[in-house]
C-alpha cells in the first residue's frame, strides 16, 4: 500500500475567509478538528502512515497541534516554505529526497470518507502510472474561483482546461504520484517562478499539457473549501455520512437538541434553547436562554444573546457570515 502522503497545508490564496484572523485557514474547524487533520484522518484510514506536511510561516499553529494531538501510530515531519519560495519549488525539494510513491493534498479538498483507501488500492493495480489524478462528477464547493476539468478517454486524461458546464471528471487536489512524475517535479529548475503553479491543480494541468501522462479514479463529489459556506456544506456531510456529532457538554433538560450535532466540550447552553439541526458548537461559545441555533457553526469565545435566532450562519468573535 502507499504509505507516505505529502500534505500542503499552506493557506492557498484561492481560499477566501473571514474566519482566520486568529488561526491559519488550515486551522479551521471542521466538527472538532482542524480541516487539515480531518484530510490526514481520511489518509489514514487508507493505511498511510508516514506524513509530510508543508508550512508557511504563518503556520506555526499547525505544526504545533500535530506535534500535540496526532496518532501515535504516525509519523509527521515538516517542510516550511519560506515566502520567497514557491510551491513547484518546495515540491520539487521534497521530490529529491523521495523515491517511491506518495499521495499528494491540500488540507482544503474532500471526497467521500473512503475515497483515499480506494485511489490508494486502485494505483496499487496500476503502479506504473505516472500520476493518478482524482476527478469528481460534481463540485459542492460555493466559490466561484476556476476549477479545472480533465478531458479523459476511459481512464486516461488527454487535457486538463479550465472547467465548462456539461464536462465531466472536475479535477481535485488528491492524486498518487508515481515514480515518473515525482522525477518530473525533481527535475523543476530551483529557479522556476512558479507562476502558473500556484496551487496543486495548476501543477497537474502543466504537467498533463505539457504531454504527461495520467489516469484518473472518478468521485462522485468534491468539495475543496474555498470559501467559508463551504464549512457548513463539509459540515453537514460529516454529520450525515460520518455520523460525527456528539454532545460533549452538560446540557439543562430544558434544551431541545435536534440532531444531528457536535457540541464540545466546555460549551455553555442556557434554559429553553433549541439546537439543530445541522449545528456545531465549538468549545468555549456559550448559547444564551430562549435562543435558536440551526444550520449553523458557533465559533470559541462566541455569546449567542438570549433569545436570538441564528440560522444559516457562521458566527465568530469577528465577524457573522450569512449563507
Amino acid at each position: 500500500m502507499i504509505n507516505h502522503a505529502v500534505v500542503v497545508a499552506i493557506g492557498n490564496a484561492a481560499h477566501q475567509s473571514k474566519l482566520t484572523y486568529n488561526r491559519p485557514r488550515a486551522m479551521l474547524p471542521a466538527l472538532g478538528k482542524p480541516l487539515v487533520v480531518r484530510v490526514m484522518d481520511r489518509l489514514l484510514r487508507g493505511g498511510v502512515r508516514k506524513y509530510t506536511v508543508i508550512v508557511g510561516e504563518q503556520e506555526g499553529a499547525v505544526a504545533a497541534f500535530l506535534n500535540a494531538h496526532w496518532v501515535a501510530n504516525a509519523t509527521v515531519d515538516f517542510v516550511l516554505q519560506s515566502t520567497n519560495q514557491t510551491l513547484t519549488q518546495t515540491l520539487g525539494e521534497i521530490a529529491r529526497q523521495h523515491t517511491e510513491p506518495f499521495v499528494l493534498t491540500s488540507y482544503n479538498s474532500f471526497a467521500h470518507l473512503n475515497f483515499a483507501d480506494r485511489l490508494c488500492r486502485r494505483f496499487m493495480s496500476m503502479p506504473d502510472v505516472p500520476l493518478m489524478l482524482s476527478g469528481a462528477g460534481a463540485s459542492l464547493t460555493e466559490s466561484l474561483f476556476t476549477r479545472y476539468a480533465m478531458l479523459a478517454d476511459s481512464t486516461t486524461v488527454s487535457r486538463i482546461a479550465p472547467h465548462q458546464e456539461g464536462q465531466a471528471y472536475i479535477l481535485t487536489d488528491m492524486s498518487i504520484c508515481g515514480l515518473p512524475f515525482i522525477d518530473y517535479l525533481a527535475a523543476l529548475p530551483a529557479a522556476d517562478g512558479g507562476l502558473l503553479c500556484a496551487d496543486l491543480a495548476s501543477i497537474y494541468e502543466r504537467y498533463v499539457n505539457q504531454g504527461g501522462s495520467a489516469s484518473i479514479v472518478p468521485t462522485s463529489w468534491s468539495l475543496q473549501i474555498d470559501q467559508d459556506a463551504d464549512l457548513l456544506t463539509l459540515q453537514r456531510h460529516l454529520l450525515d455520512e460520518e455520523q460525527d456529532g456528539h454532545l460533549l457538554s452538560e446540557i439543562p433538560p430544558t434544551v431541545q437538541v435536534i440532531p444531528p450535532v457536535r457540541i464540545d466540550p466546555q460549551v455553555s447552553i442556557g434554559q429553553s434553547a433549541r439546537i439543530g439541526p445541522y449545528v456545531y458548537l465549538e468549545s468555549g461559545c456559550s448559547i444564551g436562554e430562549g435562543a435558536v441555533v440551526e444550520n449553523a457553526l458557533i465559533l470559541n469565545k462566541v455569546t449567542v444573546p438570549a433569545g436570538t435566532h441564528v440560522r444559516d450562519a457562521l458566527v465568530a468573535t469577528r465577524a457573522t457570515i450569512h449563507v
